[in-house]
């Protein structure tokens, strides 16, 4: 087994990976256990949340490269577009998928809860 150092480079990467693996094991955990409806939710919630992290880097290091003056307005159109298309992404889910709403709340917190287990991690490994 190959130990990976953990750097400003790959954290992304990593963080990423982490979150699709928690997901999909969470929703084969919550398959044997609940209904599908749930695990669905899981499934749906973990994925948007990574879909929502990669489109707000992509956001955030197009507008780095704009000049200082257009770089504002950029980001925050952008950072508005993307919330507005998640909600109106969690609201098709809930009403016409019938996914279970804290099985997606649970997915959209994977991204949070593998934040916090990297964090504690690179903390105590003084990284």
């Amino acid at each position: 087994m190959t130990r990976v150092k953990i750097s400003e480079n790959n954290f992304f990467t990593l963080l990423s990976r982490a979150s699709i693996a928690l997901t999909i094991l969470l929703s084969l955990i919550a398959s044997s256990f609940t209904s599908p409806r749930f695990s669905a939710g899981i499934l749906a919630g973990g994925l948007l949340s990574v879909v929502n992290f990669y489109w707000l880097r992509n956001i955030l290091q197009r507008a780095l490269l704009l000049q200082a003056e257009v770089a504002p307005r950029f980001a925050i159109l952008r950072y508005v577009v993307r919330l507005a298309l998640l909600a109106v992404a969690v609201l098709l889910l809930v009403i016409y998928a019938k996914v279970h709403i804290f099985g997606l709340l649970i997915g959209l917190s994977v991204l949070v809860v593998n934040i916090i287990a990297l964090s504690i991690y690179l903390s105590l490994k003084g990284g």
